[in-house]
């Protein structure tokens, strides 16, 4: 888990480490925590951030190891790793090579044991139909599955920007599962996180410059390009906006990204939204607390189901019932979300 304090002090919320922003008497690092713990497919954990001030929350949780970080998101998901492999010096390199690693964020108060099994369990799922370890999974959400998160005019709720799918409309959850020895490229992850805010045209640009500096980054490129263009057009719904999302599919982005990153990355769709919902700055912070509890009995309403660990169609639709691929020529506007309205 990833518990670094920011060096940029306006990335801070309340002039704090998110970490230790309290959310119904826990901190938020502790909420994470508590579900690893819950989840059945988790063996030890890893929290890479401030050692001593981490200590005293976690001193009771069995199993649970801070580890002090070492600077920028990669250079903290490295020293977790070698903290892991310190651990577990009978692993041989091929062992190491091929075991998988859960990496996740400390700022996600809508997180429960259930939703971590069953995003591993999807990715044990694709890793087996496919007959090989992949270099990472990376966790995304539909629409549907956010919905229940959003506002309403007299509801203060969550507003995230949507990528124009084919399969839907979609946005990155703050979960993943990565064999970080299958990356050949993995320093390029610290370029893409830093300049992950879509909606700055200044980073969309650099992101873009910066692939072409990548072996085969060109394709990476062109579909940020074009993700881009299909989210302008969004709103006019023209014979061009069609054209371009019915190109902008799961198989080219996981081919892309994978030749940037120099190993095989897959898209997963987690019907659960509350992974996507994380705290990047006051107000999302409010919102979250103050509807804690509401928020909370829609993930446990998810975990009374049980994991589905059911693979992605080819389509890569959603499974039935947590937000179904759109045709081509739907003019509903799903992307038109309430904006965050305060925390009610």
């Amino acid at each position: 888990m990833l518990a670094g304090t920011h060096s940029n002090p306006r990335r801070l919320v309340k002039g704090r480490n998110k970490a230790f922003l309290d959310i119904e008497g826990r901190p938020l690092v502790r909420h994470v925590v508590d579900a690893l713990v819950a989840a059945r497919r988790v063996d030890r954990i890893y929290v890479v951030g401030p050692e001593q001030a981490l200590r005293p929350l976690l001193a009771d949780v069995h199993g649970v190891r801070c580890v002090p970080q070492q600077g920028k998101f990669v250079s903290n998901g490295w020293a977790g790793v070698h903290a892991r492999d310190a651990d577990t010096p009978e692993l041989t390199e091929e062992e190491r090579r091929e075991r998988p690693l859960l990496l996740i964020s400390c700022d996600l108060p809508l997180i429960s044991g259930g939703s971590v099994d069953d995003f591993v369990g999807r990715c044990e799922v694709m890793d087996r139909e496919a007959g090989m370890g992949h270099a990472m999974f990376v966790g995304v959400a539909e629409n549907a599955a956010l919905e229940p998160f959003y506002g309403t005019p007299d509801r203060g709720g969550m507003e995230r920007p949507l990528v124009q799918m084919q399969e839907g409309l979609y946005r990155l959850s703050n979960i993943y599962v990565s064999r970080p020895y299958k990356l050949q490229h993995s320093e390029f992850l610290q370029t893409s996180f830093n300049l992950r805010k879509a909606k700055d045209w200044h980073n969309v640009a650099k992101l873009i410059v910066s692939l072409f500096s990548q072996h085969g980054g060109w394709f990476a490129a062109w579909m940020t390009v074009r993700l881009q263009l299909t989210a302008m057009l969004r709103h006019g719904q023209g014979r061009l906006y069609h054209r371009l999302r019915a190109g902008n599919t799961f198989d080219k982005i996981d081919r892309g990204v994978s030749t940037v990153l120099g190993g095989a990355v897959r898209l997963v769709d987690s019907p659960y939204g509350g992974l996507s919902l994380d705290v990047d700055d006051e107000v999302d912070y409010t919102l979250l607390r103050d509807h804690y509890v509401e928020w909370m009995a829609v993930v446990r309403a998810l975990d009374s189901r049980g994991p589905a660990a059911e693979r992605r169609p080819a389509s890569g639709a959603s499974e039935q019932g947590q937000g179904e691929g759109r045709p081509e020529g739907d003019d509903e506007d799903t992307d038109q979300q309430p904006g965050k309205k305060g925390h009610g």
